[in-house]
Parts: C-alpha cells; sequence; structure tokens
C-alpha cells in the first residue's frame, strides 16, 4: 500500500472511530431524551385527565345539589296549601324557569295524587297517582330523590329531582332538561377523537356519548367497579379516567386518544431532533475536522521521522567518510614523510657531486624543491583533512577567526570557482584569539558558505567580514547577494528540518546545527535580509582567554 492510500485508509479510520463516537451516544441520549418525555407527557395529560374529572364532577354535583336545594328551598317556604293552587304554582314555575333548565313542575300529595302540574305535558298526566312509584317511596323514605336519565312517556331524555317537606305532607317534583346537563360535560380540553359521558350502575348511558357510543365496551364496563377517588387507566391507545358521582349512582367516563394528547409533545420531540441533528452535524464536522488534524500531524511526523532516518543515515555515513579520509590522511602522511626524507636526502647529497660530471644540476635542484613544494600543499591537505574529521569534544584552544576562516573557505574554494563566485574579505588584522572549539566553528562556517554559494548560484558574490564590537567581542559577518529569505521565513530558519531548498535537495538541519553551536559556545547568531539584496548571518562570540571566566 503506497502512501497516499495509507493515509487515506487511516482517515476513514478515524473518522468513522470519531463519527461512532459521536453518533452513539447522541443516538442514545436523544431515544432516552425522547423516551423520558413521552412519558412525562403520558404523566401530564393522565395528572391533566384526572383533574379534569375531579372538575366535571365538582360541576355536575353542584348541579344536581342546586336543583335539590332549590326545590327544598320552595317546600320550605310554601305549604301545600299554597303549592297546591295552580295559579300560584304557574307563577312560581315562570319565576323560577328563566333560564329553561326546568321543564315542569309537580305538587303531590303524601298519598301520591298529583295535586298541581305546570309544564307541556298538562293533558297527559291528569290525575295520576303516584303512590306505587319506586321514586315516590325514596322521597318520602329519604326526603329526596335524583333519577337516573330515562325517556320516559314525553320519550325525551330527561331526569327528575323530588323533594319533600319536613312534615312529609308533600312532594314537590321538577323535571330538569337533560341537554343542560349534558353541556356540563363538554370540554375541548379531550381532543376531537376524546368523549365524556355518564352511565349508572348498570352501565346505561345518562348523557349521549361524543363519538355516538350506544354501549360501553368490556374494556369500558371493566371500569364500573367501584372506587374512591378518581381511577386512571392507560391502554396504551387511549387514557380512561372515572368519577363515581351522584354518590355512587352514577359514573363520570373522560376518554382521551393518547396521539390527540401528545400533540405538544410531538413538537417538542421534533425540536430536541432538530436540535440533535444540527448539533450531531456539527460534532460530525468538528470529527472531520479533527480526524484532518491528526492525520496531517501524523503525516508530519512521518515525514519528520523519515527524514530524521535519512539524516541519521547521512550522519552516519558523513562520520564513515571522516574516518576513512583519516585514516588516508595518516597512509598519505607516511609516504609523504617519507619522499620528504628523499628529497632532503639528494638535496644534502647533490654538493658533494662534481658539477664537471653530473649533467643538470640545476634542474636537479629544481625539481627537489618543487618535490618538497608539493609534499607541504599535500601535507597541508591531509592536516586539513584531519582536523575536520577528527571528533567533535568539548575542548578548547586558542583559536585566530581570520585563519579558522580562511582554512573553511579552503573547503569551498574551486566550487566557488567553478561556478565564477567572488569571495571578498574584510578581516581586521588585530582580531583577537579566543578560548574556543574550533573543529565546531569550522563546521559552522562551512553550513553558512555552502549555503550562500547555492543561494546566489553563478555569477554570484560573498563577503566575510570580521571585526571587534563596542564590548570587545569577535563580529563574523556571511553575506551573499542573493535574492535573500522571505519574511515569512527569517523566524523559523534556525527550526529544525525547515529548508526552503527542493526535496532532496536539503534536510532542515545545517543552520538548526549551526544556531546549537553557536549557543552552546557562549555566542549568538542572527539573521537579517540586506538593503541592497541578499541575506547577511552575523556571529557574535566572546573573547575568552585562558584562565577567564565566563
Amino acid at each position: 500500500m503506497d502512501d497516499k492510500n495509507y493515509y487515506s485508509a487511516v482517515k476513514v479510520r478515524l473518522t468513522v472511530i470519531f463519527c461512532l463516537l459521536i453518533t452513539v451516544p447522541m443516538v442514545i441520549l436523544a431515544l432516552f431524551t425522547i423516551s423520558n418525555l413521552k412519558d412525562a407527557a403520558i404523566k401530564k395529560v393522565e395528572l391533566s385527565l384526572g383533574r379534569l374529572v375531579d372538575h366535571k364532577k365538582e360541576v355536575v354535583s353542584l348541579f344536581l345539589k342546586e336543583k335539590e336545594d332549590l326545590l327544598a328551598m320552595l317546600v320550605g317556604m310554601y305549604p301545600i296549601e299554597y303549592l297546591g293552587h295552580q295559579e300560584n304554582l304557574n307563577n312560581l314555575f315562570r319565576s323560577l324557569n328563566q333560564k329553561g333548565s326546568i321543564v315542569d313542575l309537580h305538587v303531590i300529595d303524601s298519598a301520591g295524587n298529583q295535586l298541581a302540574y305546570v309544564g307541556p305535558y298538562a293533558g297527559s298526566i291528569v290525575g295520576k297517582n303516584y303512590a306505587d312509584a319506586q321514586w315516590f317511596q325514596e322521597v318520602l323514605i329519604k326526603g329526596s330523590h335524583v333519577s337516573d336519565i330515562f325517556l320516559g312517556f314525553r320519550n325525551v331524555p330527561h331526569f327528575v329531582v323530588a323533594v319533600t317537606d319536613p312534615l312529609k305532607t308533600y312532594v314537590l317534583r321538577a323535571t330538569i332538561n337533560s341537554e343542560a346537563f349534558n353541556n356540563l360535560l363538554l370540554s375541548s380540553l379531550i381532543g376531537p377523537n376524546g368523549d365524556s359521558f355518564i352511565v349508572n350502575r348498570d352501565g346505561k348511558l345518562q348523557t349521549p356519548s361524543r363519538q355516538g357510543v350506544k354501549e360501553l365496551s368490556a374494556e369500558d364496563r371493566s371500569y364500573l367497579q367501584h372506587h374512591e377517588g378518581t381511577s386512571i387507566e392507560n391502554n396504551g391507545i387511549t387514557i380512561t379516567a372515572t368519577r363515581w358521582v351522584k354518590d355512587g349512582q352514577w359514573c363520570l367516563y373522560v376518554k382521551t386518544r393518547i396521539e390527540d394528547s401528545l400533540v405538544p409533545f410531538y413538537q417538542t420531540r421534533n425540536s430536541v431532533l432538530i436540535i440533535i441533528f444540527l448539533t450531531g452535524l456539527a460534532f460530525l464536522g468538528l470529527a472531520a475536522l479533527l480526524a484532518n488534524y491528526f492525520l496531517h500531524r501524523l503525516e508530519a511526523y512521518d515525514r519528520k521521522r523519515t527524514e530524521l532516518g535519512h539524516q541519521m543515515g547521512q550522519m552516519e555515513k558523513m562520520a564513515s567518510v571522516g574516518r576513512l579520509a583519516a585514516g588516508i590522511a595518516h597512509e598519505i602522511n607516511n609516504p609523504l614523510q617519507m619522499i620528504t626524507n628523499q628529497a632532503g636526502w639528494i638535496a644534502e647529497l647533490l654538493p658533494d657531486e662534481d658539477p664537471a660530471l653530473v649533467k643538470n644540476m640545476d634542474e636537479y635542484t629544481k625539481a627537489i624543491e618543487q618535490i618538497r613544494h608539493h609534499v607541504r600543499r599535500a601535507g597541508t591537505i591531509t592536516h586539513r583533512l584531519l582536523g575536520f574529521s577528527r571528533k567533535l569534544s568539548s575542548e578548547k584552544q586558542s583559536v585566530q577567526m581570520n585563519e579558522l576562516i580562511e582554512e573553511a573557505i579552503s573547503f569551498v574554494e574551486r566550487e566557488a570557482g567553478y561556478n565564477n563566485i567572488t569571495i571578498a574579505r574584510d578581516y581586521r588584522e588585530d582580531l583577537p584569539t579566543t578560548m574556543t572549539d574550533g573543529p565546531q566553528l569550522q563546521q559552522v562556517f562551512l553550513n553558512l558558505l555552502n549555503n550562500a554559494i547555492d543561494a546566489v548560484g553563478k555569477g554570484g558574490r560573498l563577503e566575510i567580514r570580521t571585526a571587534v564590537d563596542g564590548e570587545g567581542r569577535l563580529v563574523l559577518e556571511f553575506a551573499d547577494n542573493g535574492p535573500g529569505i522571505k519574511p515569512e521565513n527569517l523566524k523559523q530558519i534556525f527550526d529544525p528540518f525547515f529548508t526552503t531548498k527542493e526535496p532532496g535537495k536539503g534536510t532542515g538541519l545545517g543552520l538548526y546545527i549551526t544556531y546549537d553551536i553557536v549557543q552552546k559556545l557562549g555566542g549568538t547568531i542572527k539573521v537579517e535580509n540586506r538593503k541592497g539584496g541578499g541575506a547577511v548571518f552575523t556571529i557574535v562570540l566572546p573573547v575568552i582567554t585562558l584562565g577567564s571566566a565566563r
């Protein structure tokens, strides 16, 4: 698998992991939240329905009590002689029935005979006797009676309220309009598919069902068992609240369809889902950004690790080359020493020879000088190789910077000549020596010189200057007339692995090592662009003498 496919696979895995870490908890949270919201909404519906039933029970009870109290007040105020007079009853009925809730009034003596009647059915009940009627007997025993709703011979739904006077001399009976009573059960709180009605103990409807129910279902009949207070039943589709009224004679039913009552819940649920969805999208976007971020970090880490591996290999290779160069230098020094000795021996022997017998004496003498000159030159080269290739150590020695820089220039001078690059020197002649690590500084100078040569290209110019600042420190400047350094790169020019060179041509370690060496030797290094073009590196080093404290 190539790098591109590898990182693509890593990106996919990271994205999937982040998505799972985000979506799974959010889905669980959404399900848990919605479930709790639904349970809370159903509980709220049950509570509201229970309160509604309690309220309707109070309304029904007050309605019936109001009618009973009205009749009880009349029998308490008027004797049978007054109410038994038809004209008096007519006047009383007109004053009582302004709202139209009372259909008729009866005055019946203790023997069950109707004494007076006012209402729409006078012709049908003239001379009727109620002595054998159960309700009449109950009134005389209990003092009052409220009947179930029935059609009767009128064939109109109604119910009867009857009371007797304290002496039980007569009964005052009123027929109540059931339509006014039915309106008490109407409510918009139970939804379009809800229902409310009253049944008696036998399950017969006393008020019409909103949904047109004529008979109770088996499930509704199971709720008819007598119970105290309000009972709430939930079958998952409807919620039914029941409450016994009229001293346990009637049962009030209020039903609501759960789906109709959960409209506010669904609105809240949709809002929650939208919020969770948008939050999830935001987190998924964040997950994608994090995946890309970690992928770039991983890719950068792998790239740096690879570059570091290449650098370590290169450093090991350079160390091997250094050791090889040191070995070669040692091996060359031995024959050079032998050549020097033999040339010296020949030079000592030549004066003893007879000039007449030895032809070309001057040529021999010049040849010996040439041999000595080139042996010295070869010795200088091997000496430089030995000095540059030996291991860096913390041992310090007295160093003359002009000479050290010049020695470093000698390593690049031939390459500069090939590229027609001019190296201008501006050395201070009385530059003081300092105790420092010459080989490491030589590495610093070579790094700066090589970078400058790469920057200026063919026909460029390098300028090297040495001086002493006002505080007595050594100032070394390496300038070039190249393109300079981009402003955004100046702050990270000394960072490890940072390079502006093309891939494969730079490691990004040269200036980092340079900066590190200068810092360890107690100096500073900075870089800036020159006004006339190019860049200048300035090194400032302390002047340390033998035995002085830094």
